[in-house]
This record gives C-alpha cells, structure tokens and sequence, in this order.
C-alpha cells in the first residue's frame, strides 16, 4: 500500500511531465497492468487478468484519443490503426484467456515505447 506522501509525488510527477515524458509513462503503464494480465492468467486469476487488460485497454484509448493530427497526419493515423488493432487483440485474449495474444501486445507496446524513446532521447 502506498502512502500519502508516495502518491502525492507521484501525481506531482505526472502534473509536470513535459508531452513525451508523458507518452513514456503511459507506455510504461501498459506494460506493466500488461505484466499483471500475465500473471494473472498464469495463476489462473482470471479477475486479476481481466483487470490488467482493462487497464491497459483503457490507457490504449486515452493514447488514441489524444493523438495530434495536425503536425503529421499520416503518422496520427498510423498510430490510431495499431492502438485500436492492439485493444482488439486484448479483447480477443481477455475473452479467449489467451496468454500468447497478451504477450505479443506487450511486445508491439514494448517496440513503440522504445521507439519514442530514441526519438525523444528519452531513457530507454
């Protein structure tokens, strides 16, 4: 359980993280109610599985509802095609409890954080 002064610095960090320090938290987000969708399914958890996926399907649609279309529009729409593809893809292995489906998002999610990481100059 966190304490009061833990989570207040942990808001105070997201109220004041620039635009791509942000995209990297809430990649790094993903991943990790990612991980608990595993860990979940592997104990056979199913609520804690479950949990994980909404989770993480609920920050996929934050990203895809944020996108800015206006600097490079080809790009914002390439974004938003893999963010929806990616919440189908859990839906499909929330219903089916399919561990492999789960692992393979974490992989493309694990890809574009990198991604924005290299192109921000951002730690990896």
């Amino acid at each position: 359980m966190q304490t009061d002064s833990v989570a207040r610095y942990q808001e105070s960090q997201v109220l004041t993280a620039p635009r791509e320090q942000l995209l990297l938290l809430t990649y790094d987000g993903i991943l990790r109610f990612l991980g608990r969708a595993c860990r979940g399914l592997e104990r056979g958890d199913l609520y804690e599985k479950h949990l994980g996926i909404a989770r993480a399907q609920a920050l996929m649609v934050e990203l895809r509802r944020t996108l800015d279309f206006s600097p490079v529009p080809e790009l914002a729409q390439n974004l938003a095609r893999i963010y929806r593809y990616l919440v189908e893809e859990l839906t499909e292995a929330d219903v089916a409890d399919d561990l492999t489906r789960i692992r393979r998002v974490i992989g493309f999610v694990a890809e574009l954080r990198e991604g924005w990481a290299q192109a921000t100059d951002a730690p990896q």
